[in-house]
């Protein structure tokens, strides 16, 4: 599986490749992605049912999320994963 995203890093325009857990593309927006991740290490991320807890950008999901975190303005495009819908009874 492999998905891009396009944004900005202030006024700079940024491109990152996420290919089965390997990232690809501009250095500062992958330090600050890898940043994020480490932060984030132990605590769930995505949705009910498919969060991740540790390795998060193993996860194509998680990944998106945490991009998203970093990059608000982020454009994707590939092979871009989704969430699932709650499983039954799930409070969201």
């Amino acid at each position: 599986m492999r998905f891009e995203a396009t944004g900005h890093i202030g006024s700079n325009p940024v491109r990152v490749a996420w290919e089965d857990g390997a990232l690809t593309g501009n250095r500062t927006l992958i330090q600050l992605i890898l940043a994020e991740a480490a932060n984030l290490e132990g605590e769930p991320v995505g949705p009910i049912g498919q969060q991740t807890e540790t390795n998060h950008l193993r996860s194509a999901l998680s990944a998106r999320l945490i991009i998203e975190r970093v990059m608000p303005d982020a454009e994707f495009t590939g092979d871009v994963p989704e969430p699932e819908d709650a499983p039954p009874g799930a409070v969201i």
